[in-house]
């Protein structure tokens, strides 16, 4: 069965790859149906499979489906693989992810906060990857009421991410229009006005017109702050 999982999570990655998320998620799906649901029992491949089908359906939008998948992954991983492998660690920003879209964001945190420790233990404090768990934990800190410490996060990651890879890095211009708005919903407008507009500008410069990305940072800078 374990090959049969590699083989299905290869043709899942494919589907993927291609933008068919629907037909991942129903190859994984009839493939997991009948899985031992214990993780003690997981072999890697099913462990990998479920991460994959996890991430499946957080993209389609569907993270209380997702939970149990991510966390099986995570529990599979750890087992198999220890805290600190790059398999347990990917497995852990999952399901970090799908707890904060269904509002488990005090476990969330820990995880990402133990992403964070792993990432840089591996890749040093500038990755990009230290760099977005950062912003990831900052996402959720800031969902917790804590703006302060979500905005000091933020903004450090921001900073850092610009000094290493410059101004026009897609991810760099991401989180400044996130810092934007999270200080926007803080209350603190002459800021947030500065990086809503500094992102705007960064697009401009750097990005193609139709880049998705571009319109993300413009449906950011126009919409009303959000105090709740």
């Amino acid at each position: 069965m374990s090959s049969g999982f590699a083989d299905l999570t290869v043709q899942a990655h494919q589907l993927v790859s291609e933008g068919d998320l629907t037909g991942a998620e129903r190859l994984l799906a009839d493939a997991l149906s009948d899985a031992d649901p214990r993780p003690d029992n997981a072999s890697p491949e099913l462990a990998e499979a479920a991460g994959l089908q996890a991430r499946v359906l957080v993209a389609l939008g569907e993270p209380h489906s997702a939970r149990g998948w991510a966390a099986f992954a995570y529990a599979a991983a750890t087992r198999l693989f220890g805290r600190s492998d790059e398999r347990t660690v990917t497995a852990a920003a999952t399901l970090a992810a799908v707890l904060h879209r269904v509002g488990s964001d005090a476990r969330a945190a820990r995880l990402y906060s133990d992403v964070i420790i792993e990432l840089t233990a591996r890749d040093g404090p500038e990755s990009q990857r230290v760099l977005a768990a950062h912003a990831d934990l900052a996402t959720v800190e800031y969902a917790r009421g804590q703006c302060e410490v979500a905005r000091d996060r933020l903004q450090d990651a921001w900073e850092l991410h610009r000094e290493v890879y410059g101004d026009g890095h897609p991810s760099g211009i991401k989180m400044l229009a996130k810092l934007g708005a999270m200080e926007r919903d803080c209350g603190r407008y002459a800021e947030a006005h500065e990086h809503l507009t500094l992102a705007e500008e960064l697009c401009r410069q750097h990005l193609d017109p139709d880049d998705p990305l571009a319109a993300q940072v413009a449906g950011l800078a126009r919409a009303a702050a959000d105090p709740d």
